[in-house]
């Protein structure tokens, strides 16, 4: 149930070069999204990215960290049939997992992905 497994991840560069060119974005100050609609009936995939801007290795490795613990703690209530990327941004890695959560929340809703109201 909280897994994140090979089918559940985007692996592959052309994979996130599809979601850039042909996706949806959405920002706000901490987080990027990328939304790419697919069939509904294949399960969600989802990337995670942070750049060199956000600072050394291990700044980076927690913004990714962060996002996926929210990812995988929220990950039954996203909708199948789409491509998802999360990009973290430099304010990212300044905030606690709260926060984090309510921004990366309030960008799926924003996208549509969301299947519940957000508590």
């Amino acid at each position: 149930m909280y897994e994140l497994n090979k089918e559940k991840r985007l692996r592959k560069n052309r994979e996130y070069q599809l979601v850039y060119r042909r996706g949806k974005s959405f920002v706000n100050r901490l987080v990027v999204l990328y939304v790419l609609p697919r069939s509904p009936k294949q399960p969600s995939r989802i990337g995670f990215v942070t750049g060199k801007k956000i600072g050394c290795a291990v700044e980076r490795n927690r913004c990714r960290r962060l996002m996926k613990e929210v990812y995988r703690l929220h990950q039954d209530s996203l909708q199948d049939g789409y491509d998802v990327v999360l990009i973290g941004r430099s304010y990212l890695k300044d905030v606690g997992y709260k926060e984090a959560e309510k921004s990366i929340l309030q960008l799926f809703r924003r996208a549509n992905i969301w299947k519940k109201r957000m508590q």
